[in-house]
């Protein structure tokens, strides 16, 4: 069972959420293009770009 930080930052876990929707649509170079333009933390980015079982919620 994995621990997680409760969020704290709404606004950034919004961005990354869109992030995804544009890397699953598009291309993740986009998702991780938006994501840094909206100043997402670099690691982040990464994690959740690197694979859906970094992301918070992840269901197998």
């Amino acid at each position: 069972m994995a621990y997680t930080i409760p969020r704290s930052n709404h606004e950034l876990a919004a961005t990354v959420d869109q992030g995804i929707v544009i890397a699953e649509l598009f291309s993740y170079s986009e998702g991780f293009a938006y994501m840094r333009d909206n100043h997402v933390p670099l690691e982040v980015a990464l994690r959740v770009l690197s694979g859906p079982e970094q992301r918070r919620g992840y269901r197998r």
